[in-house]
């Protein structure tokens, strides 16, 4: 089985502990499987992910992705970002 690790805010995180506690997942693994099973699975959901591969959105992130690649634009992270906004 692959491996992911994710970092998540403090209240993200007590969100999914939360979950642990009311007993209805196993662990956190079972949580975030089942969670991506819901988003990529689902039939309701599977109508509100449609738009993200419909234009202008995936021909945008294409093209972002390619800029990102040729070093034209560089992906900040949030602590970044803050510290350049004054959040």
């Amino acid at each position: 089985m692959q491996t992911y690790n994710i970092s998540l805010n403090k209240e993200l995180a007590e969100l999914v502990d939360e979950q642990l506690k009311q007993g209805r997942f196993a662990n956190r693994s079972e949580f975030f499987r089942q969670l991506l099973r819901h988003a990529f699975f689902s039939q309701e959901q599977s109508i509100q992910n449609d738009w993200i591969y419909s234009e202008p959105f995936y021909g945008e992130l294409k093209n972002r992705l390619t800029r990102i690649e040729e070093k034209k634009e560089k992906i900040t992270d949030s602590k970044s970002f803050d510290k350049e906004f004054n959040f």
